[in-house]
């Protein structure tokens, strides 16, 4: 299956061809069109030089070639005149290059103490990154010819072309590499890889036709962003995005997690991979790479306990042994304890929120009474995470532990129910300032929907009529993040306005689980349709136009993605809720 290509619905613009573990990929630039190939490190949270290396298709006397490409989950073949140029992968640090009929030219400008150098018999090629690491080109067969040499006066090479026929090895590493003795011939190394993306799929059941082709592009995203163990990582999280998020961040995870229901034991694994960074609370960074860098300012919603929840019940546990339930309590019961020890200050034995990116709702209304808050969805996350606890317990035959952490659900969500519903939504209640409580506009305040059946019916279906109500929150993408008649509505936001991922799924499940499946059904068909067409974007403008100011809304990435299109968090959202229709 062609997955991305020239001309084509979605193009590499969108995001770059690589594999799973590989830092090395291909992106189209879309400011001019062509293709790139980079090392996916950076400093910063979007990747500075997604356009490292320009790639160029040329003739026999050195002409650029007009091409198109198209590729699937192991090969890119760029197409020209006169012949064309593919590239695999040989593992996750061995790009491998196979020419026919054309030269490949690779073009770099580098920046000052970045290195270009022959060395060994010439048929070796090293370049070294600021930051980003090195390459290593290897001449297989053919040959590979360039202009490198070193400027002393700018403490860089000049501007310099590589120029291979044949085919080549690029292998990349952080310090020094050599090249094989050996390499398995081209094709084998492509069925070699693709058999590597098939495995990974048997995670994951089959689709309804309508979501199938989309479906084959999430897996393929989730796949190449699963990057580890390397460097710092220890295990193998998974990068929101290669380029635009290029970070593992930590409560992706539990989507992940949910979207892989053929695979248990893998999905455990996926939900536990950031608590291996944690620290000795048992909270772990909001987001991380490989090189050292972890970001401590705040950490993620606690959507573990949403997550192990949906698992014990949804997914086939006949594999999980006695040392899967300890490592699952172990981590969510010191997890939980931190949320209730160094979330609630104010003794009042309700957790808040401290920092806005605790709570998914970044720029929300939800927060405009400020902090600490107790908000409702944290206490919905809260609840869930107390239940999963005291059932993982149970099964490790620790009974005592079992009653508390009932004890503590039953707390949180009579307060949930008793104190912040007002009859149509739940309020936020703010702890230093003696308890006092506010209505936004804010779906955050709706997101309690997410406990389905742990909630009274009559709530349920209150908060059913208002999502569904198309003057409130329903759009024809999915469930707005703020009311449509709000006065901070800002569809050009992050969340006070569009249709963002994460939302979508917690309240579609919790209205399946509390009874409202054909409701479910619908938003979950509105919202996978959406995603069909726009892509795998984090969030869509619902509207053309802002509804108050009537300025054109932004408008990102050739659609109306809000950013971060094809990210592989809302690829696990799409095969997440995918699942709620029968398939052959």
């Amino acid at each position: 299956m062609t997955l991305f290509g020239t001309n084509r619905q979605f193009d590499l613009t969108r995001l770059p061809f690589t594999v799973a573990g590989a830092f090395l990929g291909i992106y189209q630039k879309l400011s001019d069109g062509r293709l790139y190939l980079s090392i996916y490190r950076s400093e910063n949270v979007v990747h500075e030089r997604p356009d490292l290396l320009r790639l160029v298709p040329v003739d026999a006397v050195g002409d650029e070639l007009p091409s198109i490409y198209e590729c699937d989950e192991a090969k890119l073949t760029v197409n020209t005149k006169q012949g064309s140029v593919e590239f695999t992968y040989d593992g996750p640090q061995i790009m491998r290059v196979r020419t026919n009929g054309v030269t490949l030219r690779v073009e770099n400008e580098p920046k000052m103490h970045e290195g270009a150098y022959s060395r060994g018999s010439g048929k070796e090629i090293e370049l070294a990154f600021n930051f980003m690491g090195k390459l290593l080109f290897n001449s297989i067969s053919g040959k590979m010819e360039h202009n490198i040499f070193w400027n002393y006066a700018e403490v860089r090479p000049n501007p310099y072309k590589i120029d291979i026929t044949g085919e080549c090895a690029i292998h990349e590493y952080i310090s020094n590499g050599t090249a094989n003795d050996s390499y398995p011939p081209f094709d084998e190394a492509y069925k070699n890889t693709l058999a590597k993306f098939e495995e990974f799929r048997s995670a994951y059941p089959e689709f309804p036709v309508q979501y199938r082709d989309m479906a084959r592009r999430a897996m393929w995203n989730v796949w190449h962003n699963q990057l580890g163990p390397r460097g710092t990582l220890t295990s193998s999280p998974i990068y929101m995005h290669k380029l635009f998020m290029d970070r593992a961040f930590g409560w992706h995870h539990g989507f992940h997690a949910m979207a892989m229901s053929r695979d248990v034991k893998r999905a455990i694994d996926v939900l536990l991979a950031m608590f291996d960074y944690a620290n000795h609370l048992g909270v772990f960074p909001d987001n991380l790479s490989d090189q050292h860098q972890e970001t401590w300012i705040s950490t993620k919603p606690p959507i573990f306990g949403f997550a192990t929840c949906y698992i014990l019940e949804h997914f086939d546990t006949s594999e999980l042994t006695s040392d899967d339930y300890r490592r699952l309590y172990d981590k969510l019961s010191k997890y939980t304890a931190y949320w209730f020890a160094h979330h609630d200050h104010a003794r009042t034995g309700i957790p808040s929120y401290y920092h806005i990116d605790e709570s998914g709702y970044d720029e929300s209304t939800l927060f405009n009474g400020g902090l600490p808050i107790q908000a409702p969805d944290l206490q919905a996350y809260i609840v869930t995470l107390c239940e999963a606890c005291s059932l993982l317990a149970e099964k490790l035959g620790l009974a005592d532990d079992a009653e508390r952490w009932d004890t503590e659900r039953r707390r949180i969500l009579a307060f949930l129910v008793e104190d912040l519903w007002d009859g149509e939504q739940f309020l936020a209640r703010l702890p230093a300032c003696g308890g006092k409580t506010y209505r936004c506009g804010s779906v955050a305040q709706l997101q309690p929907v997410m406990l389905g059946h742990r909630l009274p019916r009559t709530i349920i279906k209150k908060l059913a009529r208002r999502l569904l109500d198309e003057r409130e929150y329903l759009t024809d993408y999915g469930i707005a993040s703020e009311h449509l008649q709000s006065p901070e509505f800002l569809a050009g936001s992050f969340t006070r306005g569009p249709v963002v991922a994460p939302t979508q799924a917690l309240i579609i499940l919790g209205l399946f689980d509390g009874g409202e499946q054909d409701a479910a059904r619908s938003l979950a068909a509105r919202y996978l349709n959406a995603l069909n067409t726009e892509g795998l974007a984090l969030g869509i403008h619902p509207f053309r136009a802002e509804p108050v100011t009537y300025m054109p809304t932004r408008r990102e990435y050739s659609g109306q993605s809000v950013s971060f299109p094809f990210s592989a968090w809302v690829a696990s959202v799409y095969l997440l809720l995918s699942q709620l229709f029968p398939a052959p």
